[in-house]
């Protein structure tokens, strides 16, 4: 009979065990057994299209309307209201139409508010002549009016070494350049259309973008699109059928749970922009990917103080083709189309996440079963402690320790599929095929960190859940 997950022995109260950062040098994930009652309990904690919904989670294409909401400055990255053409006078408010005695009434009502208001203009304006006869000392002058502040502020250089290079100011700093108004992209704008288009999760790879699957399929079977090469040169069905038979074997298994983390950086638009993207496989814990993404887009800052992500970190993935090249395209690509293990995110794989809204819009990615632990908690009723956030929820369900500051090796620029994880292996340990990268101090959060971590909140949810 299948066993629950297990979970691990639980860890000294914290901070009664007198360690400012209890459990940092080794997390012991719980090790979960694949099993239909775990799929069941899983199933049941999906969430509905409502939940989702006022959570902030995209379920559905977005508008017209709601694309051109979205538009912000081009100079300063904010956001900023339309402005509405004026609206002209009709005709009807001006004069007779057709005899219309409603508005011949109204015009004549307008005439009379329009010759009492010039009576009282007049009025006032005889006073004020005496009162300047008799206060001659007194300015008459009208105080200037003010001109309106600034409401774009923005810097035209980029950022190096943690400075702009227009003014030499920090990066955290206002514009150094001010206008009187926004600039905003045109409202039926393509790129600002293509930009936010949502994708939901296909049954099949081969309806992904045709481009990239052939370059994909050729890359893949080595033959780069060669009509001559590979089973059909051999001219009989018997090639036929062994090219058959390797597609059923190579055709990729969806996956029965992921736990999936994403960082973000702001691009040169203001927007969130996906930088790395981490998926583990729920039960195993094994590392589908986790991998730096190069923006397709121009970038302002990669965040790096709650990414973890450095300009140099990207230019090092990019040149050593460590990266997910293309931008969240081809990152939401990579979860669609599985790895070398033949394994790939379907319609019904349960994705686990922890406030997940924003790594959905990251990815521009809509899928219909979703499990929030940041909305489980909100099941209790009750007011949690200190917020839920993934660090004060792990510390006060689980008693574990994330996102503080340590030593950690750089795990994202290992291969996407890394087989052979021992479930022993922890954040610190995890090696790539080529070499185990220096210790150096973490900044920011760890997406595979954060993943397993949604992973070990969720488990703890599903041990309160009876098997019967």
């Amino acid at each position: 009979m299948a066993t629950a997950p297990t979970a691990p022995p639980p860890p000294p109260p914290w901070p009664a065990n007198e360690a400012k950062v209890p459990n940092t040098s080794e997390i012991a994930w719980s090790r979960i057994t694949p099993s239909l009652p775990c799929l069941e309990k899983l199933r049941l904690l999906c969430h509905s299209q409502k939940e989702l919904e006022r959570e902030g989670y995209v379920t559905k294409p977005l508008s017209a309307a709601e694309i051109e909401a979205k538009a912000r400055c081009m100079r300063c990255g904010k956001r900023a209201p339309r402005r509405q053409p004026q609206r002209q006078k009709s005709k009807a408010s001006t004069g007779v139409v057709n005899g219309d005695k409603k508005t011949q009434t109204q015009t004549d009502l307008d005439l009379t508010l329009t010759a009492n208001v010039d009576t009282k203009e007049e009025e006032e304006e005889e006073a004020m002549d005496e009162n300047e006869d008799e206060t001659p000392n007194i300015s008459t002058a009208k105080p200037k009016k003010k001109s309106p502040p600034p409401s774009c502020t923005y810097h035209t250089g980029v950022v190096r070494n943690k400075a702009f290079t227009c003014c030499g100011q920090h990066v955290t700093t206002g514009g150094c350049i001010e206008a009187l108004e926004h600039t905003l992209p045109e409202p039926d704008d393509p790129l600002l259309h293509k930009s936010w288009q949502f994708y939901t999760t296909p049954p099949n790879p081969a309806q992904l973008n045709p481009a990239i699957n052939a370059s994909a399929s050729a890359s893949a079977n080595g033959t780069h699109g060669s009509p001559l090469s590979g089973p059909r040169r051999r001219g009989h069905k018997q090639g036929r059928g062994q090219q058959q038979q390797q597609e059923r074997t190579n055709q990729p298994r969806h996956l029965e749970a992921i736990a999936l983390d994403c960082e973000t950086g702001v691009a040169a638009t203001g927007h969130p922009e996906l930088i790395r993207l981490t998926a583990v496989d729920f039960f195993s814990g094994a590392v589908l990917i986790d991998k730096l993404v190069a923006p397709a887009v121009a970038m302002t800052h990669y965040n790096t103080r709650f990414s973890g992500v450095t300009a140099a970190d990207m230019r090092e993935a990019v040149r050593t083709r460590t990266a997910i090249l293309g931008g969240r395209d081809r990152a939401r690509d990579a979860l669609f189309r599985g790895g070398g293990d033949h394994r790939r995110v379907g319609p019904d794989t349960i994705v686990v996440v922890h406030g997940g809204c924003n790594d959905f819009t990251a990815l521009r990615w809509i899928h219909p079963l979703v499990i929030d632990t940041h909305i489980l908690e909100g099941y209790t009723g009750v007011k949690t402690e200190g917020g839920r956030s993934l660090q004060n929820l792990c510390r006060l369900r689980l008693g574990i320790a994330v996102q503080v500051k340590r030593p950690r090796l750089l795990s994202f620029d290992r291969p996407g599929v890394v087989g052979g994880q021992t479930q022993t292996q922890t954040q610190g340990q995890i090696q790539s095929q080529s070499r185990t990268r220096s210790h150096r101090p973490q900044k920011g959060h760890d997406s595979y960190e954060d993943a397993m971590a949604a992973r070990e909140l969720l488990v703890h949810w599903m041990m309160r859940i009876p098997d019967s």
